[in-house]
Order: C-alpha cells, then sequence, then structure tokens
C-alpha cells in the first residue's frame, strides 16, 4: 500500500509524543538540547543510510513509500531517523517511570 511507511512512521509519532505527555517525560533540558540530540542522530543515520544505499547494500522498493525521493533515500527514510529516536527514548523512559516509579533503572 503506497504510504504505508509513512502511516507507521506518523502512528509511531503520535504514540510517543502522546506517552510523553501522560507519563510527563521531559528528555530534554532545552530546545537547543534537543536540537543539537535530533541532528546528531539525523545526520549520522542519514550518511549511514545514503552510503549503504549507494554501495547497494540495500534498496528501498516503491511498495509503501509515497514516492519522494531525496537524492538516494524516500521521504520516509529521513522521516524515520527523526522520529524513531524520540519514540525510542519515549518508550524507555515512560518504562523506566512505570517500573521503577520513577528511580534510573540504573539504581
Amino acid at each position: 500500500m503506497a504510504g504505508e511507511y509513512l502511516l507507521i512512521l506518523l502512528f509511531l509519532f503520535a504514540s510517543a509524543f502522546y506517552v510523553e505527555w501522560k507519563y510527563k517525560i521531559h528528555l530534554y533540558h532545552s530546545f537547543k538540547e534537543r536540537l543539537v540530540i535530533t541532528l546528531h542522530f539525523f545526520v549520522l543515520g542519514t550518511a549511514w543510510d545514503t552510503f549503504a544505499v549507494w554501495r547497494s547494500h540495500w534498496s528501498f522498493p516503491g511498495e509503501g513509500l509515497i514516492g519522494v525521493k531525496i537524492w538516494l533515500l524516500p521521504l520516509e527514510e529521513y522521516l524515520f531517523f527523526l522520529i524513531m529516536p524520540f519514540f525510542i527514548l519515549t518508550v524507555y523512559k515512560a518504562y523506566e517511570h512505570i517500573f521503577h516509579r520513577g528511580k534510573p533503572l540504573s539504581t
């Protein structure tokens, strides 16, 4: 189905946003920190992916994509590196909150 990858990413983003709101999770101390960390994941992830596609280690067939490509990668892949770190960190912090009642997992 065209757009399936995008729909999955949007669902994960909305889920993480809801969990962040519900558990009052604050992943970052400031907007600057949020921007720097997000850009870090984005730059490293897209560089890795672009290199892998360029070297033919993997590809993105058209099924499930909306069809917009920026250089070698589909738009959804760029969104992946913006959304997934947020989703993963939010879920981790939610589990930390739920299972340890706000205490860090390392204690």
